[in-house]
């Protein structure tokens, strides 16, 4: 009976062994099959004892190695099922997680200062187009700030800021006020009132520099040539006539120079010297040394005063004249005329830079009450005679006060420079002359919103008066 108990159980532990490694009887080789052992057995799917066995049925008479957990170099991929018997499973131990605290910043401290608009309250401009510069600065950190513009209740307007600099064009003739507000990213706002006012200065018209009159050029010598120059500005009777003297004066060295006259045949009057008897002296003794009949050339300069008269025509005034008694005391064309033509010369050149309407080169009537002259005269002169007069008989002759000296004094020696000499060709006519004198006198007394136009009584126009 104990006997059959033992085979009983053996043979149900056998069934097991076999059920439960049955599926390594398939067609897989030995080595195979026993790895597939030895690992069930390192799974725990199998006891010793229970890999021994199964081993023994696969080998049978070969020697059996004994189930060994050991390492290979090689993990085997094996195929097996799984016991029916569920293994408890180890529960796997997690190493606990490090606790991390959570960063919380800080609270940024909020910005409540207001931006700065740097630039002064009130301007002055000088002209309607101008710029307001400034800047907008901001210590509240803000990273962003805006400014606009506004005048009276009109429309905001968004400023270009560069680095918080700004201008802002603007155009107005009238005073204006310009309100710039200033704002930051936290609403913060400043507000700035800039009051322009315009200024506009009436253009001041740059004095026109004139020249003082030099003779540039060197007329050839003319030992045949003679001058008498007077010059009147201070009268005993009558008003001043302005640089009168310094006109004289000045043309002296043009008469040497330009007109190739020497020295010791040119006669100058100036002021006390130019009395009416002085004038006739010249005229009557110290000129017909000077006259060669037919070979001689007279130039005659004069500045000052003339008047007219109804029954003798035009006069000249020395320095004692009276215009009140101008018949007695002053020197008509006429009677210049006459003694010089006695003398026989060759040609006669007269510059008279004198008015005959009765006022002098600065407005002043000459004879108090007495109403200025408007009567045009015209006098016929010697077909050897050239007459350049400053103005006509009715007119005005006026003054340059930055050049102190009369218009037309100072063009003629301009002109005799060689400014009037417009072809270049080293020679000035007559007719030069006076298109040059013409031009410039007229234009000039335009300037000073007067009118002033030389004339010129000459029959021969194209006689040559310098050459260089």
């Amino acid at each position: 009976m104990k006997k059959f108990l033992f085979l009983l159980i053996i043979l149900l532990f056998s069934n097991n062994v076999l059920a439960e490694t049955s599926w390594i009887t398939k067609k897989n080789s030995k080595t195979t099959k026993v790895k597939t052992l030895e690992q069930m057995y390192i799974d725990g799917l199998l006891t010793r004892n229970e890999c021994i066995k199964a081993k023994k049925k696969i080998l049978k008479n070969q020697t059996i190695p004994g189930c060994k957990k050991i390492e290979t170099e090689e993990k085997s991929t094996v195929t097996y099922l799984k016991k029916k018997k569920k293994d408890k499973e180890v529960a796997k131990t997690e190493e606990p997680k490090k606790k991390i605290e959570k960063y919380i910043p800080e609270d940024a401290p909020e910005d409540n200062i207001k931006p700065k608009i740097q630039i002064s309250s009130q301007t002055t401009f000088k002209d309607p187009d101008y710029v307001l510069t400034g800047k907008v600065t901001d210590e509240g950190g803000s990273e962003k700030f805006y400014l606009f513009s506004q005048k009276g209740e009109g429309k905001k307007k968004r400023v270009k800021l560069n680095n918080g600099s700004f201008k802002i064009e603007r155009f107005s003739y009238d005073n204006e006020e310009i309100k710039l507000i200033a704002i930051d990213e936290y609403r913060n706002e400043t507000t700035k009132v800039v009051k322009v006012i315009i200024n506009v200065e009436e253009e001041t018209e740059i004095a026109k520099i004139y020249d003082e009159p030099k003779p540039l050029i060197k007329g050839k010598k003319n030992n045949n040539r003679v001058a008498i120059i007077v010059g009147v500005e201070n009268y005993e009777n009558t008003v001043q006539a302005l640089y009168a003297n310094n006109d004289a004066e000045i043309f002296k060295n043009f008469a040497i120079r330009s007109l190739g006259i020497s020295s010791s045949n040119v006669k100058v009057l100036i002021g006390e010297e130019a009395e009416r008897n002085d004038i006739l002296k010249v005229l009557k003794k110290w000129l017909p040394k000077k006259i060669i009949t037919n070979q001689s050339e007279l130039f005659i300069f004069f500045s000052g005063h003339g008047y007219p008269s109804e029954n003798e025509g035009l006069h000249l005034i020395p320095q004692d004249g009276d215009p009140t008694l101008l018949e007695d005391t002053s020197l008509s064309h006429k009677l210049i005329i006459d003694i010089i033509q006695k003398n026989n010369p060759k040609s006669v050149t007269m510059f008279i830079d004198a008015c005959y309407s009765g006022q002098s080169n600065t407005g002043e009537v000459l004879v108090a009450g007495l109403k200025p002259l408007r009567k045009l005269i015209t006098e016929d002169v010697p077909t050897n005679f050239t007459i350049f007069s400053s103005s006509e008989s009715n007119g005005t002759s006026g003054t340059i006060k930055e050049a102190e000296h009369g218009i037309f004094s100072y063009y003629l020696m301009k002109g005799l420079s060689g400014e009037a000499d417009k072809d270049k060709d080293r020679k000035i006519t007559n007719q030069e002359l006076f298109v040059y004198l013409e031009d410039n006198v007229s234009e000039e007394a335009f300037t000073q919103n007067r009118e002033q136009n030389p004339k010129l009584n000459s029959h021969n126009q194209e006689q040559i008066i310098v050459k260089y």
